[in-house]
C-alpha cells in the first residue's frame, strides 16, 4: 500500500449492453431450463438476476494484468476476468483442433454442460451467454447448467490466495490414490447444501465405507469364486430368490444411469 490517501478518478470503460439483450436473453433461457437440466440454485439465482431487469454491465477494468482490449482508445484497459474468462473454452478447443467450430457453433448436435458453483452461476446463465447471442454466430449456448453449494475447508473458506485448503497439486503430493479422492469428493459434493471437507473424515469414510463395506464385499466375493469354482463363475439356475434379486440389483442400476444422465447424487 502506498498509505495515500484515496482520491475519486473518471475512468471510461466498456459495457455490456445487457438491456438490449434481455428479451432474447429470456427466450433463450426458457427454452434451455424446460429441456436441459439445471439445478434449482442455478435457475434461481439466473431468474434473480433478471427479474428487476438487467442492467448494462461494465467489461474493462483498469489493471496491468490480464487480456488487454485490442482497441487503440482503451489500450490502458483489461478486460474484466469474468466476460474474458469463458471465451476461454472456446479458445482452448480452438488451440487443440481446428475442428473446434464442430462443437461451438453446432447447437443442433451439441448439448453443453457447464459445472460450477453457485457463486460462478451469473456469469455462465446471464452475461457469456449475451455475449455469444450478441455475436449473432450460430454459437452452442449451454444446455445444462450444474451447480453446487459451496465446499468449505475443515472449518474455514478454502481460499487459494491465503493457502488455505488442498488443491490439485498438494492432494497429487500427498501419494494417496485418485480413486480415494473421486469417492471422498464425490460423497461430499455439495448438491444441495454446503458441506465440509475434512482430512479425519476422509480418511474415516474410506477405512468404514470404501474399504470395510465395498471393499470387503468385492474381495470376499472374489475370494469365494477362486476358492470353491475355480476362478470362474459357474453356470446356474435361477430361483424365484435370485431373480427378485436381479430385479432389484437392475431397477438400482436403472436409477443409478437416470441419476447420472440428470447429473445428479441423489
Amino acid at each position: 500500500m502506498c498509505k495515500q490517501t484515496p482520491v475519486v478518478k473518471s475512468s471510461r470503460h466498456l459495457f455490456l449492453n445487457l438491456p438490449k439483450l434481455e428479451s432474447r436473453l429470456e427466450s433463450w433461457l426458457d427454452q434451455s431450463i424446460s429441456t436441459g437440466d439445471w439445478t434449482a440454485n442455478a435457475r434461481f439465482i439466473t431468474r434473480s438476476w433478471i427479474r428487476d431487469g438487467l442492467k448494462p454491465r461494465c467489461i474493462t477494468r483498469d489493471l496491468k494484468w490480464g487480456t488487454p482490449v485490442p482497441h487503440p482508445d482503451f489500450s490502458d484497459k483489461v478486460f474484466y476476468v469474468w466476460f474474458d474468462a469463458p471465451i476461454g473454452y472456446l479458445s482452448i478447443t480452438a488451440n487443440y483442433t481446428d475442428q473446434w467450430e464442430q462443437w461451438w457453433k453446432n447447437p443442433d448436435q451439441v448439448q453443453l454442460y457447464n459445472f460450477m458453483a453457485k457463486d460462478n452461476v451469473p456469469f455462465h446463465s446471464v452475461v457469456f451467454p449475451c455475449s455469444l447471442l450478441g455475436a449473432e454466430d450460430n454459437y452452442t449456448l449451454v444446455n445444462h447448467l450444474v451447480a453446487t453449494e459451496y465446499l468449505n475447508y475443515e472449518d474455514t473458506k478454502f481460499s487459494k490466495s491465503r493457502g488455505v485448503g488442498v488443491f490439485g497439486d498438494m492432494a497429487k503430493e500427498t501419494g494417496i490414490p485418485t480413486d480415494i479422492w473421486r469417492f471422498y469428493l464425490l460423497i461430499m459434493r455439495p448438491e444441495s447444501q454446503d458441506s465440509t471437507f475434512s482430512w479425519a473424515d476422509m480418511a474415516l469414510k474410506n477405512n468404514s465405507e470404501l474399504l470395510n463395506n465395498l471393499g470387503n464385499f468385492i474381495n470376499r466375493a472374489a475370494m469365494f469364486v477362486s476358492k470353491f469354482f475355480e476362478s470362474c463363475v459357474p453356470a446356474m439356475e435361477l430361483q424365484e430368490e435370485d431373480k427378485r434379486l436381479l430385479a432389484v440389483t437392475s431397477w438400482e442400476l436403472k436409477q443409478y444411469i437416470q441419476l447420472l444422465e440428470r447429473v445428479r447424487y441423489c
